[in-house]
């Protein structure tokens, strides 16, 4: 990624995109609401690539550990899932892809001033 576009403009496209994407599967029906379920994997593809590196940096000594906790956050992906079937199952699967608005904005958010709380 660091050749062609910085990790926190990838970030952040990656977040703006996916927001566009969950947007236009809510309101839209049919072919297209799946299209844009199916673009939210292109949306996904360089969030995890783009954190990493913004995560790690200057953490020096304590890198081992700062790289073991994000691999540890994956299986915090695990939550997500379970919540989006609950609110599938009591409202509908296009509307429980509100879930994934919040998520996508706080992404934006570290990708922009988030990671960078620590050098403050």
């Amino acid at each position: 990624i660091p050749r062609f576009i910085s990790q926190e403009k990838a970030l952040q496209v990656s977040a703006v995109t996916g927001v566009l994407f969950a947007l236009g599967a809510l309101f839209t029906h049919g072919y297209t609401s799946v299209l844009f379920i199916s673009l939210l994997g292109l949306a996904n593809s360089l969030i995890f690539p783009a954190i990493w590196p913004l995560a790690i940096e200057g953490l020096g000594r304590f890198t081992k550990l700062g790289s073991s906790l994000l691999i540890m956050a994956i299986a915090g992906g695990a939550v997500l899932p379970p919540l989006y079937g609950l609110l599938a199952d009591h409202s509908s699967p296009q509307h429980a892809y509100w879930l994934v608005i919040p998520c996508y904005l706080f992404l934006l958010y570290y990708g922009t001033v988030g990671h960078k709380a620590r050098r403050a």
